[in-house]
């Protein structure tokens, strides 16, 4: 952690997550928690991924089925994202059942029943989905902005056509 960074306050990310894992603490917890780390603290979630791929045991085989393509179509369509760009780069993906966690060369999947680690080659291609969502999101922001300043500008000039000059 840099210099520049506020002081932690609370528990830990990792401690979070683990609540969270064993039904003590709240998945929104963490999410609000990891959204709330500025642009420059993607260390911070590095050093998340690292501690959860080396303290907190994987997915028990038999703890569920894995999920389809299909099922991890949806889940990935229905994602939110957030990016720390610069200095540490890391990025994390939001579903309905599960959280991932990556810097682009490491990548955890997390769900309340366990994780999963990730393959670099997964972890990278993870890290450039993070990144298109937002720069979409981004798009579509420009978009409707402009839409909304058209349609100021419409409404601007149609109601000052209205006035009637005074003589």
């Amino acid at each position: 952690m840099n210099d520049s960074s506020p002081p932690e306050t609370g528990p830990s990310l990792l401690d979070l997550l683990i609540d969270w894992q064993e039904g003590t603490g709240d998945r929104h917890h963490l999410i609000q928690r990891l959204t709330q780390l500025g642009p420059e603290q993607g260390a911070e979630v590095q050093k998340l991924i690292q501690a959860v791929q080396s303290s907190l045991a994987p997915t028990p085989r038999h703890a569920a089925a894995p999920p389809t393509p299909a099922q991890w179509r949806t889940e990935l369509m229905a994602c939110r994202a957030r990016v720390w760009p610069a200095p540490d780069p890391a990025g994390l993906l939001v579903g309905p059942e599960v959280m991932i966690l990556t810097d682009g060369h490491a990548g955890t999947i997390l769900r309340d029943h366990g994780a999963r680690t990730l393959p670099s080659s997964v972890a990278a291609s993870l890290m450039l989905l993070c990144q298109t969502i937002i720069m979409a999101q981004h798009a579509v922001d420009a978009q409707e902005l402009g839409q909304l300043q058209q349609q100021r500008i419409t409404a601007n000039s149609t109601s000052l056509s209205d006035i009637e000059p005074v003589q």
